[in-house]
């Protein structure tokens, strides 16, 4: 059977689990309402986390890049963290400043005279992630919030409710990331060109540093605007685009367009697995975590050997 429609059979099955699985007095409308945003939300974040994760790998040449290894999705924790305690509002923007400046955190313990080192890289930004979540725990306590919200902001969740406030700027939010994805899918050729190594683009013209840089963004502002949103899903960016490979092979043209259905996918069957076996509403992220550090440990040793 082909590929992509299996990929699209899954995402509906996804879709499906998300309506039936849960509590089951409710009424068709509260179904369609409170789970319709429940499925929306999903699609959203999981597409966008495995996306961004396949762009960044892409960029940086190395299959353990993702918003979280990177120290984005957890700065963009602590920016939504602040931004609740501070200015009882959590925006996309004090996310996405956190992000970048945890980003670029990131950046300078890695660089060294000469350049960067990506096996640091990955190094420094786990270790901000780790610094991240415990300020993020600091603060939401000292705060005085509620132990749940600091788990739902550090592990993610979908059940969040949806307002005629929060309503308006989802929408907002998932129009300007439908046209980030697409800015970014349009340089499939440069993360092509960019897999036979660095000197191989530069001789063919590409500017490195301008195109990193923007590229690192671009993609910053997509995944704190999930974060803002859902909490920080992890590991969806570093699973989902080694299977995407595997099925869709090395070029991005696919392999991108594969990564954003699978994250979806994912997302969507985590969420329902944490309320198949448990009348508590688990965080997302104790799922995709349960499934993506084994695979984490097994691209470590492989990438070792």
């Amino acid at each position: 059977m082909n590929k992509s429609l299996v990929l699209v059979l899954l995402l509906v099955l996804g879709v499906v689990l998300e309506l039936v699985v849960g509590v089951p007095d409710l009424s068709k409308e509260e179904i369609l309402l409170l789970r319709g945003y429940r499925i929306v939300l999903g699609i959203y974040a999981g597409g966008v986390l495995a996306f961004c994760g396949s762009v960044l790998q892409g960029l940086f040449g190395n299959p353990l890049v993702e918003p979280f290894t990177l120290g984005s999705a957890s700065g963009a924790a602590l920016g939504s963290a602040m931004g609740m305690v501070f200015f009882q509002y959590a925006s996309p923007a004090f996310a996405f400043a956190g992000a970048l400046i945890i980003g670029f955190l990131v950046f300078t313990i890695a660089r060294v005279e000469g350049g960067l080192l990506r096996d640091r890289l990955i190094l420094s930004g786990v270790i901000m992630s780790f610094l991240c979540s415990a300020l993020v725990m600091l603060i939401m306590i000292a705060g005085r919030k509620e132990l749940y919200e600091v788990l739902y902001l550090l592990m993610g969740y979908l059940g969040i409710v949806i307002t005629p406030q929060n309503r308006l700027m989802l929408i907002v939010l998932l129009a300007i990331s439908a046209f980030l994805i697409f800015y970014l899918y349009r340089y499939y050729r440069e993360f092509d060109i960019l897999t036979t190594g660095v000197e191989s683009a530069q001789a063919l013209g590409l500017d490195i540093q301008r195109f990193s840089m923007e590229v690192f963004v671009v993609a910053t502002l997509l995944v704190s605007f999930v974060v803002s949103l859902v909490g920080a899903i992890g590991f969806v960016g570093l699973v989902i685009p080694h299977i995407s490979r595997m099925l869709f092979g090395p070029r991005h043209i696919r392999n991108l367009g594969g990564s954003l259905v699978l994250g979806a996918t994912f997302v969507l069957f985590s969420d329902a697995l944490t309320r198949m076996f448990t009348v508590y509403e688990l965080p997302t992220g104790v799922i995709t975590s349960l499934l993506g550090v084994p695979f984490f440990i097994y691209l470590y040793r492989r990438k070792g050997t």
